[in-house]
């Protein structure tokens, strides 16, 4: 087996709940190294698809959309291709 490398890491009092639930935790390192990797690797993404999630959400809801524009004038609307910009984007 490699040479192993170590760090010690402590924590303020108000990541106490992180603290004594590492503490139940039977290999911490693997833990630790497994929940930074897919920080590192996915976590932007995680948040890239709630924030997907949200603007379609409101896109669908608003009164201004493309499906329904009898009285609205067509400068206030979005238009398909904008909307599949923004699906395209988020």
């Amino acid at each position: 087996m490699g040479k192993r490398m170590r760090l010690s890491i402590s924590f303020k009092e108000q990541y106490r709940h992180i603290y004594e639930h590492l503490k139940s935790v039977p290999n911490k390192s693997d833990y630790i190294a497994q929940a930074v990797e897919a920080y590192m690797n996915h976590g932007s993404s995680d948040l890239h698809d709630q924030i997907r999630e949200i603007v379609m959400e409101i896109l669908q809801k608003s009164p201004v959309s493309y499906v329904n524009q009898s009285n609205i004038e067509q400068s206030d609307v979005l238009s398909k291709e904008d909307a599949e910009l923004l699906n395209q984007l988020f």
